[in-house]
């Protein structure tokens, strides 16, 4: 009896373990005139590294104000997360408006965090973002919306202050 019920857990324990999938993530910036940083893919679960209340965590500051995702990358773990860079701009890692990049990433899970600075050309402390269910899908399009973090202003909220400032089609390979 004893062998039975190690085996049945064993068996339990490889069936209900995630593998890993790769999505190919392509994001367009919908902006008229302002570049985007390189946008960081995550597990939405790892959102406690963006966000602390009402506004964004250190790390996520960093990014948003300077466009250098490598804090925020290694506050999570470089192989939880996945920098999409664009070919625009100085120096050569913004994507201008209207264009696109596409990227890879490969995770376990089923719910992304997607984030990038709105370079502050025209207007400062800004980012795009949102969140995206893939669980049980071949492909997704979600917009991302447009939010500003009060740091200029020194409110330091972070608040939604416009929609559809880039687009995200996520297909699994």
């Amino acid at each position: 009896m004893k062998k039975f019920i190690i085996a049945s857990t064993a068996a339990f324990t490889v069936s209900s373990t995630a593998l890993a999938e790769t999505y190919t993530i392509t994001v367009t910036n919908n902006l008229s005139e302002e570049l985007l940083a390189p946008i960081v893919v995550t597990s939405a679960a790892n959102d406690s590294h963006f966000f602390d209340g009402n506004y964004v965590t250190p790390a996520a500051e960093t990014q948003i104000l300077t466009g250098d995702p490598m804090e925020v990358v290694a506050s999570i773990g470089a192989d939880e997360a996945a920098v999409g860079h664009g070919l625009d701009g100085p120096p050569g890692v913004l994507l201008a408006a209207g264009n696109s990049v596409t990227f890879e990433f490969e995770t376990d899970a089923t719910s992304f965090r997607i984030l990038a600075m709105v370079a502050p050309t025209m207007i400062p402390d800004n980012y795009v973002s949102n969140v995206v269910d893939v669980h049980a899908k071949e492909t997704v399009m979600v917009s991302l919306d447009r939010f500003d973090i009060g740091h200029d202003e020194g409110t330091m909220i972070n608040k939604m202050i416009g929609d559809s400032a880039a687009t995200v089609i996520i297909t699994k390979n």
